[in-house]
């Protein structure tokens, strides 16, 4: 899955961990993003098919992980409505934790979503029944939307 994904995609290295975050994420790559070759937010078309692939070691596992993609604002996350929050949809469950596990997101970027720069953050935790708050691993990146 991940490999296959990552052919034509582009590294994306100035990614950053969300605080509190309890897990290691390696290997970010977006597609298409020519702009990470120069360090730069990948310009993602609007009606576009973007791919994100990483790999990640969780200090934590789940049998029912939620996910979510938000778009950062001053006062508050966006959650991008259009992801399924079922986050078996993109890795393989269980999440097992100190693992190293491959994730795949496609994300559609609709005509709805307005033309802008964006930090974008996309984090996914244990949504079990005994889930401690720290189950959760998160990290963000810029897009801008053209």
């Amino acid at each position: 899955m991940f490999a296959a994904s990552a052919v034509n995609a582009e590294n994306v290295t100035d990614f950053r961990m969300c605080r509190n975050t309890n897990c290691k994420v390696t290997d970010v790559f977006i597609d298409p993003c020519p702009e990470a070759l120069e360090e730069k937010p990948c310009e993602l078309p609007q009606t576009v098919n973007a791919s994100i692939t990483f790999k990640y070691k969780p200090k934590f596992g789940s049998a029912s992980p939620r996910t979510r993609l938000y778009a950062e604002t001053v006062f508050l996350d966006l959650p991008f409505l259009d992801m399924d929050t079922n986050a078996c949809l993109y890795t393989n469950c269980p999440i097992m934790k100190d693992t190293e596990q491959n994730w795949l997101y496609k994300l559609f970027v609709s005509k709805n979503y307005p033309k802008a720069r964006y930090t974008v953050k996309l984090k996914f935790w244990d949504d079990g029944p005994t889930a401690l708050e720290t189950d959760q691993c998160c990290f963000r990146f810029n897009i801008t939307i053209v």
